[in-house]
């Protein structure tokens, strides 16, 4: 079972985001209501364990342009389809202003205040990371929410090589698995030389027959995850292809 991020490494991160010059912002403790406001709202799937965050399509960097790519997994991304399609009139209003508030002040306040105490967190089941200070501000959120296991699954190599080169190899929160997501069915990932054996930084593919990692199981749960948290670990998860 991954275990939480201890204080100490929290106030590390803390000192050298101070080192280079970055604009520190204290936790504010929120309502609900108020987090809302700040960050948006929350996400629930129906496959998934726990809440999640979710950003329109439109503005992932790489998976915009791989979705334009025939026989990219990105082209027949299902964040495009199935519920997201037919509720769409009013998921992609709230996904471009979650967009909008990653910016703000008192976004990492709202995502802390929104995510408490629960034991999971997945990042971004639409949507990807945007850039170097959005990770930032995800580290921290993670760094303050240290009951929780948080899972983010990106194909923003680039956005993570520069974290660790700004900031060392062991910056990842134990309490964050960053999960490199493959380009292209049957084409396992090729981790760049910089991060691998990084701690908290594994890799997801995606098969059509033969698994290329540790099969994820929801094809045979209906869809679901049931009590599996697999994807919460540094096993590398192979994903059926749908």
């Amino acid at each position: 079972m991954p275990h939480a991020v201890g204080v100490a490494q929290s106030k590390l991160f803390f000192l050298f985001l101070i080192g280079v010059n970055m604009k520190i912002i204290p936790i504010i403790p929120m309502t609900k209501t108020q987090a809302a406001i700040a960050c948006g709202s929350l996400t629930s799937t129906s496959k998934m364990p726990c809440n999640s965050y979710s950003l329109p399509t439109e503005a992932c960097i790489t998976g915009f342009k791989m979705s334009k790519i025939e026989g990219s997994i990105c082209s027949k991304c299902y964040a495009n389809n199935g519920f997201y399609r037919m509720y769409e009139n009013n998921i992609k209003p709230a996904q471009f202003s979650r967009l909008d508030s990653i910016t703000g002040e008192f976004w990492v306040s709202g995502m802390v205040s929104h995510i408490g105490k629960d034991p999971f967190f997945r990042w971004h089941d639409s949507g990807d990371l945007q850039n170097l200070e959005h990770f930032e501000k995800i580290v921290a959120v993670c760094l303050e929410t240290l009951l929780t296991m948080h899972w983010l699954p990106t194909r923003e190599y680039s956005i993570i090589k520069a974290f660790i080169a700004k900031h060392g190899k062991n910056s990842i929160p134990k309490n964050l698995i960053v999960r490199l997501s493959a380009m292209y069915p049957d084409k396992p990932v090729q981790i760049p030389a910089s991060l691998q054996n990084v701690p908290g930084i594994t890799a997801s593919n995606v098969h059509t027959k033969t698994p290329m990692g540790s099969p994820c199981k929801a094809p045979q749960q209906n869809g679901a995850c049931l009590d599996c948290r697999e994807c919460w670990t540094s096993n590398v998860i192979s994903y059926e292809l749908h």
